[in-house]
């Protein structure tokens, strides 16, 4: 009896250690929504208006076994108003929940009241995403009410493509 608990022990453990130990794919699809805070400093100018912002969020992919589900996000970027139209762009910083960071850039205009969309691509990553590239679409909906004066809050819905280099 001792000895097939052992084995049964011993057979438990190495099950569950080849499950986490999975190797992290190669390629992949993106299909994540960012929650976000941000303070912003704007800056008029007459009828037009600078702004730059840092906001932190929390990433939800919607597959669980996406490497991106449940990371970090940081986006520190810029819009400008510029003769009633809205531009922005800015970079992104993914801490996934293995240490590793994934890198972005963006650019995206409005298209509708507290809406946008434009495009990101990778530009680099750490730790086991180092080498990835990939890009696709991005749609951000700010909320109409902040909870705190100079502030925007709200989503971003990513979508696209990533692979890693054949070295990784």
């Amino acid at each position: 009896m001792k000895r097939f608990m052992l084995v049964f022990i011993i057979l438990i453990v190495a099950m569950t250690g080849f499950a986490f130990a999975g190797e992290t794919p190669k390629e992949g699809t993106i299909s994540i929504t960012t929650s976000y805070n941000s303070p912003y400093t704007a800056m008029p100018m007459g009828k037009d208006l600078q702004l730059i912002f840092d906001a932190l969020g929390v990433a939800v992919s919607d597959s669980e076994g996406s490497p991106f589900h449940h990371s970090s996000v940081r986006i520190l970027g810029s819009g400008l108003v510029l003769k009633g139209a809205y531009t922005e762009e800015g970079s992104v910083v993914w801490t996934l929940t293995d240490g590793s960071q994934v890198f972005s850039t963006y650019k995206a205009k409005a298209v509708g009241p507290g809406k946008l969309e434009g495009s990101w691509t990778f530009i680099g990553g750490t730790g086991k995403f180092a080498g990835i590239t990939g890009g696709g679409k991005v749609v951000r909906v700010n909320v109409p009410k902040p909870a705190m004066k100079n502030t925007a809050q709200g989503y971003v819905k990513t979508t696209g493509n990533w692979k890693l280099s054949p070295s990784k």
